[in-house]
């Protein structure tokens, strides 16, 4: 998804109130038992970054920040690797390739729709194929049952199952007493509405991705994970502000909203989606439904929050906290780039 100027508008506003957000759930939740001994530990969250030449300064310091924090478990980079004019070239998944596998850290990476979706006449590249840009990707990012980085973390993939051997990128890992799943979910519509081709490749993906919604919730609760956090490129919560657009109609999101909706109730404990694609950094809780006036209206899913990663033009990532003996389970907290901060 391209940049949209009139992010700033609503920045000054709300970033106070996103801020501290930031630091606790929205609510609180009801205590869980804590079995055995998992220890806490961090990570971070990053996305939608490096779109333009001049953004690779701040892009190598935050990488650079990252780096220097050597407490953290992994990093997750959510899609978007770039502009789709500089993503969808050989020479920029290369040098995106060598940053993830120069970090200290284990990394794990979800594509974005810049870096295959996009891929085409309408979006610059000229003479692209959206399919020979996902294929490139699923060769490059995601071979073999680790993760990219300097520390290589175990996955468990979708293409461990034959029929779905394709979706190497939809993985899944647990730490902490914690399950963590990728859904490749893309921007731009998640590839549907442009091409009868791409309309067929939406609804094989969007197929697996429902199933490997439910088998990580299933694994969940076959193993007492105390939480649930899944990791995907695109905003699904399209319509809400700040940042609301125009909803395409079909939606190539609403299965999965509904997916998602329906697990995290069945769940009861708590749940986080991590998106980027809007560029926004905020962290809230989409899960419910404005009353009419003068109604009393319904809370939202208590057990459910929404974090989005900073995004271009903003260089800087999001730190979670993971604490089992904490009953929210998750802290998050912005973490400024100095380097970064412009002056005013």
């Amino acid at each position: 998804m391209t940049t949209r100027p009139h992010w700033f508008r609503h920045l000054a506003s709300i970033s106070a109130a996103i801020v501290i957000m930031g630091l606790i759930w929205i609510a609180p939740l009801a205590p869980q038992k804590v079995h055995g001994q998992a220890q806490g530990f961090t990570f971070a969250v990053i996305g939608d970054l490096g779109y333009y030449p001049q953004h690779e300064p701040w892009l190598a310091n935050l990488y650079a920040d990252i780096s220097n924090d050597r407490d953290l478990s992994f990093v997750v980079h959510l899609g978007d690797l770039s502009r789709p004019v500089h993503a969808c070239t050989q020479e920029t998944l290369n040098l995106r390739l060598a940053q993830f596998n120069a970090l200290p850290h284990s990394v794990i990476f979800t594509p974005g729709d810049n870096d295959w979706t996009d891929c085409h006449d309408q979006d610059g590249v000229k003479g692209g194929d959206p399919a020979a840009a996902l294929a490139r990707l699923r060769t490059m990012f995601f071979d073999g049952e680790t993760s990219l980085g300097g520390r290589k973390l175990p996955l468990t993939r979708q293409s461990q199952t034959p029929a779905l051997a394709k979706f190497r990128e939809n993985a899944r890992w647990d730490m902490g007493g914690v399950t963590f799943v990728t859904i490749h979910v893309t921007g731009s519509n998640n590839n549907l509405g442009r091409t009868p081709a791409a309309d067929t490749e939406y609804r094989e993906r969007d197929a697996a991705n429902q199933a490997w919604l439910k088998q990580a919730f299933t694994h969940a609760k076959v193993n007492s994970s105390r939480a649930v956090m899944i990791l995907q490129q695109a905003n699904i919560f399209e319509s809400l502000p700040p940042l609301g657009g125009e909803v395409r109609n079909p939606s190539g999101f609403v299965n999965m909203r509904e997916a998602v909706e329906e697990e995290v109730i069945a769940f009861s404990k708590p749940v986080v989606l991590a998106h980027g694609d809007s560029h926004f950094f905020r962290i809230d809780n989409p899960l419910w439904q404005r009353p009419p006036r003068g109604q009393p209206g319904t809370p939202a899913v208590e057990n459910f929050l929404r974090v989005e990663a900073f995004g271009t033009p903003n260089h800087h990532w999001v730190h979670v906290t993971v604490d089992p003996k904490d009953a929210n389970v998750f802290t998050f907290r912005p973490r400024i780039v100095t380097t970064n901060v412009i002056k005013r």
